[in-house]
């Protein structure tokens, strides 16, 4: 099982919902806002460009995000690695790296991919958000579960619970297959990369 998550946090004051569920803002063109004001994005003139437009029009558009992801594999493909992409439903790229030797190119790999990501990072996290969480929730388990219950991928028994202890046997226990495309988007929805595979 290998998985990382992504987040898209926010200083959003007053921030739950009717339900009482915690969010991270009031609304996307407030989160891309929220974005556009971090000093380290402020200095990227590609980020700057593409949350000017997303606050105008309350959307990153989904040009702008396959762009930022052009720049990040041409990036990569210039420092040596070859990586694989496969776009999910949710229009975002799920990425497959190299086989990487040994912890130390492991290290390598990781420090090229964020160096490279300058313009990917930020639009990505704020994309998938856009696109998987329309309610803005915080909990990224909560909003994996919703996306797995509306896909019709587990039944409403299914909670953050069950995904934890899932998540924690490496979904041996699962009663779907985390690698389905349904399931990868809902995951990725939620900030998480999850493989699970033959090692």
């Amino acid at each position: 099982l290998t998985g990382c998550t992504t987040t898209t946090e926010g200083s959003y004051e007053g921030g739950t919902d009717a339900s009482g569920n915690e969010k991270i803002a009031g609304s996307l063109s407030e989160l891309f806002q929220q974005a556009l004001d971090d000093p380290e994005n402020a200095e990227n003139p590609f980020v700057v460009d593409v949350l000017n437009r997303a606050t105008d029009t309350g959307a990153i558009a989904q040009e702008d995000y396959d762009e930022a992801h052009r720049l990040y594999r041409v990036c990569m493909n210039d420092a040596g690695y070859e990586e694989s992409y496969t776009q999910l439903a949710n229009g975002s790229y799920q990425i497959t790296p190299p086989p990487l030797d040994g912890q130390e190119a492991v290290e390598k790999y990781m420090g090229v991919g964020s160096e490279c990501s300058a313009e990917l990072a930020p639009i990505e996290a704020l994309f998938i958000t856009q696109q998987g969480n329309p309610d803005l929730l915080s909990d990224q388990d909560q909003i994996a579960v919703q996306c797995l219950i509306e896909a019709g991928v587990v039944d409403a028994s299914y909670t953050s619970q069950t995904l934890r202890d899932d998540l924690d046997n490496a979904f041996e226990n699962a009663s779907y297959d985390p690698m389905s495309a349904e399931a990868q988007t809902c995951f990725s929805n939620a900030g998480y990369t999850i493989s699970v595979g033959e090692e």
